[in-house]
């Protein structure tokens, strides 16, 4: 018989685990004897503590662990959906409260603002104020009301609906449902789990497991959860809620506070005595750890805001340079450091004073009341925080971004929280607002300082574009579709078939590209394989995490700003900065230009077009003249080339639009006049005869070629320095207008056809086909002569409706000006023998400046000796002398101990806008900049100490422009002994043939991409092909198939030239097929080469043309051409840009631009060297 024992003495006879916890869930609930009621009292109790926990959560993650364990893992993922739909029902919420909000108080949301489309009318219509012009502007502002009305309501009920939906996702009976599935599927899956034993012993006192139970206790878990689901979603919803309305204050108070704590930005980078003196301390003691010698009590960092200065030299820059510098600069201590320490120190020095400032405020909180006070005197500004305040850490922050302010300021003044916030932000971020100043203006302007803050970023500054994984892609079908051509044409005519890119000329027609072999197209797939896999490889948060920088500027209120004063920006003259000015006033100082009768003369539209027909007439003339006679220039493309500015109506010509650039360097502001022909019928002969110029040019040793010819030739001069010698400096006045431009044209022309007939190689039998042959260089001759007279004979000028011919000289905007200007003055040197004359050291002109070392007995005498000897007919020059030193192009020539040295100048007034640190250039070209100034600087500099202080200079202008310190310490650890080393030396061009280029534009994409990965992977596979090929050797392999020749296959490459096939082997028989090999495409380097976003000064020229838009609307009644507004939307930019890229490149013509083509970018458009007729 056998009796089953109680919960108690089972314990005592076996007090195992199992026992244990069957005795715990019997005897739990007190004075409760049925088994129904035990069950139901342990529900209420387990319920109650549960809920008593959840209260006391703060999180959705503290709520979540509250779970019974069983049950936690099961319900996570449904809670934490949970949470997130609460979370987008309250974002849901608020984006309704602030559009009603909005709409309510008529401030449509840009993203809903529509436009009446622009209808075009007669301006005398439009202008009349009749009843008819009005209706026309009352029906469609009617209609864009109504339709504004429409898609506000339908705004308002979409997201009214969209929170609906989130109501009802959030809603307790759907939720508890789901929940309560889940809760019972789960303790369904685990009940087995659950059980426990029920002990029986038999008659001969055998212990035995009569049976398996459930445990109550998992039981009374399970109702437990069932009834309070409800409390866990209640909590959650609460949670999110508080949280939302928690954040939507702070967010408030601190966009708040960091807004006025921008705009007092001004007051806070200029540093009061307070600060001042600690970022003193903070910098001696630094330099004291350093070694480097007490700085001293008057050392201190100064702010190198670009003032005035009264001299303009770089040794005399105390606010560039550190203050031990300049008092000890010949010392012998400084002598025995390193190199790059000299020059870096100043940045080491700048990196102590972020430090000392920390350091400082704790020391300056220490002080007396009556000290901080006395501080806080003057603007009422920056007073002390409060002793709630001083318990804050150090927190860094930064004024653009309001999140990055702690909460700390919740509880403080208003005053206290931006005086916080300005203490707290970093020096680095500080100074990176260092480039806000003035800007030049002309007379009568006035900006305001906010709008005068933006603007000083420069016009080089680059706008934040949305990066975009799909130009990896686009980039390289746009490649393949390049290489497929230049592959068929190499093949088609061999590698010596003459082109110049120069003459290249893009056609409309557009063609499909060629089919390769198939082995060439899977070489192409495994590149697109390549492409594919590193898009995919880009992490997407990486790409969501990149935003605009700080300190963007506000486009739509410079926009307003210009438009509503009729201001407009313009470049100035020697590059000295934007500046700002009235539309009148550039327009009448224009046509002050133009109605000056001594130079120019007024023609009716009809003469205008006529003289246009008659250029046209001579450009097709000449054209044919190439095609017939010629047949080198024309297998060059001339012929073409002379016919690519031709309208096809024969009508519509496009005239230079003529425009001034001020020379705010003069007083009285002075005006420049420029014509640009660069659209213009006759330009392509101008070109033409330019680039005929050039080896004569670099041949002629009287003409200086840049900065780097200059000084490379002045260290290679040795001066007597027993003999005195002075500087003597000329500059041609007004040089091109004075050049006789008949006389200009005749000597030029002499001098071409000197240097082409010794160029020319004795007639022979086959003189036809040697393209130096003289009978080739007769006609060449003959076609540049009338290429001369065409390119630079009556020139036309539009201006608004006006129309003008130049009477004298060259203009400013045709191509070959600088060079008949250089030739026109090297006639007269040489003919003067100048650099023969033993008095003469040495003497070079770079355009219109003259320069010379003379040696002389005195000042006079030097002057008169080049005053006399130089003379250029119709021109006056007006020079100088000096016996110390002079300023030629960009630097000062100076004279100490009895030897020649130089060193960098900067003009009074330049702005030196360098590309800010916050524009969204890439990284690389940040830096390529930077090294670019080291490259500049090492060659205007003689010796290494000038070069070191040039660099000093140039460190505190980059951190100025708000670049980190350490960063550019480290580019100029790294480049500036190397930079100086090969200051001469010359640069090797790269072979064209060498480079393959993947084009596109800037975008962090790039970061992730390889192009030497990308080349390796194709030419690998095309090199591994031909091996296996030759030797018979074919796989199906699918990750790198190695096939062999389909018979079947179709493609393109029919006509190959002989020498350019190779063998191989297809079952054992021979086989020839096109070698890449042959053609260098294999040891070809790839690079990727990227064009610039949309810039300021894009949006400069869309905001001037806007200005001056209504001054145009009549031209197009008259003819020629109305300067097109640029298509740059300002509002998404990237957009068109991206558009843009989309273009196929797919025509023959084309495709035949990029066979030898100068693929790279060698210099990028803002970066690039502006030629001397724009700098003067």
């Amino acid at each position: 018989m056998s009796s089953q024992y109680s919960a108690a003495f089972s314990r005592a006879m076996s007090p195992t685990l199992d026992a244990l916890t069957q005795a715990v869930v019997n005897n739990t609930v007190f004075g409760v004897n049925d088994e129904a009621g035990r069950h139901n009292a342990l529900i209420d109790e387990l319920a109650t503590v549960v809920i008593k926990k959840i209260a006391e959560c703060r999180s959705v993650d503290q709520v979540i662990d509250c779970v019974f364990f069983d049950y936690r893992a099961a319900l996570r993922e449904f809670l934490l959906n949970l949470a997130s739909w609460c979370d987008k029902r309250e974002t849901v919420k608020a984006s309704l409260e602030r559009l009603e909000s909005a709409v309510s108080a008529g401030n449509t949301p840009n993203r809903l603002k529509v436009k009446a489309p622009e209808f075009q009318l007669t301006k005398e219509f439009a202008d009349a104020g009749s009843a008819e012009a009005l209706r026309v502007s009352t029906t469609f502002s009617t209609a864009r009301d109504a339709f504004q009305k429409a898609i506000n309501d339908g705004a308002i009920q979409a997201k009214k609906d969209e929170l609906t939906f989130w109501d009802d996702k959030c809603a307790l009976n759907s939720c508890y449902e789901a929940a309560a599935l889940i809760v019972k599927a789960t303790y369904d899956d685990r009940k087995s789990s659950y059980k426990l034993p029920v002990f029986s012993t038999d008659n001969k006192g055998v212990r035995r497991i009569a049976e398996w139970v459930v445990s109550p206790q998992k039981k009374a878990e399970c109702s437990a959860l069932q009834t309070i689901l409800p409390a866990i979603f209640s909590h959650i919803k609460q949670i999110v809620n508080m949280r939302h309305r928690a954040l939507a204050i702070k967010i408030e108070k601190k966009r708040t506070t960091a807004a006025t704590a921008d705009v007092e930005m001004a007051d806070a980078t200029k540093p009061g005595p307070s600060i001042q003196s600690l970022i003193d301390k903070g910098l001696n003691a630094r330099l004291k750890k350093l070694n480097l010698g007490s700085v001293g009590k008057k050392a201190s960092f100064r702010n190198p805001s670009p003032i005035i200065l009264d001299t303009n030299y770089y040794s005399n820059y105390p606010d560039f340079v550190w203050p031990e510098f300049v008092q000890g600069s010949s010392t012998s201590g400084q002598e025995s450091w390193p190199f790059e320490t000299q020059v870096v120190v100043d940045a080491f020095a700048t990196q102590a004073s972020n430090q000392g400032f920390q350091q400082g405020r704790q020391q300056e909180e220490r002080e007396g009341e009556s000290s901080r006070q006395e501080r806080s005197k003057g603007k009422g500004k920056g007073k002390s925080l409060d002793a709630r305040s001083n318990v804050v850490p150090f927190t860094s922050v930064r004024p653009a971004f309001p999140n990055s302010i702690p909460d700390d300021i919740l509880t403080m003044t208003k005053t206290d929280a931006v005086s916080f916030v300005h203490l707290h932000t970093p020096i680095s971020f500080l100074l990176a607002g260092q480039y806000r100043s003035s800007v030049h203006c002309s007379p009568g302007v006035s900006v305001p300082v906010d709008v005068a803050n933006d603007l000083s970023l420069g016009l080089n500054y680059m706008f934040f574009t949305l990066p975009s994984k799909s130009l990896i892609m686009q980039a390289w079908n746009d490649f393949q579709r390049r290489i497929r051509w230049r592959i068929y044409f190499l093949f088609k005519e061999g590698m010596n078939k003459p082109f110049d890119p120069d003459y290249g000329v893009s056609s409309k027609k557009k063609e499909k590209p060629p089919v390769l072999p198939q082995y060439m197209e899977l070489g192409l797939s495994m590149g697109r394989r390549y492409v594919q896999r590193t898009i995919a490889s880009i992490p997407e948060e990486a790409l969501t995490e990149m935003r605009k920088h700080a300190f963007s500027p506000k486009r739509d209120k410079i926009r307003k700003f210009l438009i509503d004063n009729n201001y407009v920006i313009t470049m100035t003259d020697k590059n000295l900065g934007l500046a700002v000015s009235e539309r009148d006033w550039i327009l009448r100082n224009e046509l002050n230009l133009l109605e000056d009768e001594r130079n120019y003369e007024e023609l009716e539209f009809e003469v205008a077009q006529e003289v246009m027909k008659s250029k046209m007439i001579q450009m097709q003339t000449l054209a044919r003249t190439v095609e017939d006679e010629h047949l080198f220039l024309f297998e060059l493309g001339l012929s073409r080339f002379f016919l690519s500015n031709v309208p096809e109506d024969g009508s519509s010509f496009k005239y230079p639009q003529f425009h001034g650039i001020p020379k705010i360097h003069k007083k009285p502001t002075g005006f420049r006049p420029i014509i640009p022909c660069h659209s213009v019928v006759f330009n392509p002969a101008a070109k033409f005869v330019s680039k005929e110029l050039k080896p004569i040019i670099k041949s002629t040793p009287s003409i200086i070629h840049g900065t780097k010819d200059l000084f490379t030739r002045l260290s290679q001069l040795r001066i007597d320095s027993k003999r005195q010698w002075y500087f003597v400096t000329g500059d041609v006045v007004a040089f091109y207008p004075n050049i006789p431009l008949d006389l200009c044209i005749e000597i030029v022309c002499s001098m071409y056809e000197e240097w082409l007939l010794n160029a020319s190689e004795e007639n022979t039998a086959l003189a036809h086909i040697n393209p130096n042959s003289l009978e080739n260089n007769l006609v060449k001759l003959g076609i540049f002569k009338r290429a001369i007279e065409i390119g630079n004979t009556q020139l036309i000028t539009q201006h608004g409706s006006r129309y003008f011919r130049q009477k004298n000289g060259l203009a400013m905007g045709v191509a070959d000006s600088p060079d008949l200007a250089n030739l026109f003055g090297a006639h007269f040197e040489i003919k003067s023998k100048i650099l023969d004359h033993p008095n003469v050291a040495f003497y070079g002109r770079y355009i219109d400046d003259c320069f010379a070392i003379v040696y002389a007995e005195s000042e006079a005498l030097a002057l008169n000796l080049i005053k006399e000897t130089i003379k250029f007919d119709g021109c006056v020059i007006e020079w100088a002398v000096s016996s110390s030193g002079c300023q030629f192009l960009d630097a000062f020539i100076f004279k100490e101990s009895g030897k020649l040295h130089w060193k960098p100048f900067v003009k009074t007034g330049n702005n030196r806008e360098r590309v800010p640190w916050v524009s969204h250039h890439p990284l690389d070209v940040k830096r390529g900049v930077y090294i670019g100034e080291l490259s500049r600087l090492a060659v205007l500099c003689s010796t290494k100490e000038i070069y070191i202080g040039a660099i000093r200079d140039l460190n505190a202008l980059y951190l100025m422009r708000g670049y980190p310190e350490n960063l550019v310490i480290s580019w100029c650890k790294k480049n500036i002994q190397e930079r100086w080393e090969k200051r001469f030396a010359l640069r090797v061009a790269e072979h064209d043939e060498s480079i393959l280029v993947l084009k596109t534009r800037f975008d962090q994409v790039w970061n992730w991409f390889s192009a030497a990965e990308l080349g390796k992977t194709v030419t690998e596979y095309w090199s591994a092909w031909y091996e296996h090929a030759e030797k018979g050797l074919y796989s199906a392999d699918s990750s790198r198939p190695l096939i062999k020749p389909d018979p079947n296959y179709v493609h393109d490459l029919d006509d190959v030239r002989p020498e350019l096939f190779t063998q191989i082997l297809v079952d054992g028989e021979t086989e020839f097929v096109p070698d890449l090999r042959k053609i260098g495409l294999l040891g070809s380097r790839w690079i990727v080469s990227r064009k610039r976003n949309t810039n300021l000064f894009d949006l400069a020229n869309v905001w001037k043309k806007t200005v001056f838009r209504k001054l145009d609307e009549d031209i197009a009644e008259k003819g020629g051409v109305v300067p097109e507004t640029q298509n740059v939307n300002e509002t998404y930019h990237s957009a068109l840009v991206e558009a843009a890229e989309q273009i196929s490149i797919e025509s023959d013509n084309e495709i035949i631009l990029h066979r030898r083509s100068i693929s790279q970018e060698r210099e990028h458009p803002e970066f690039g060297r502006i030629s001397k007729s724009y700098n003067r």
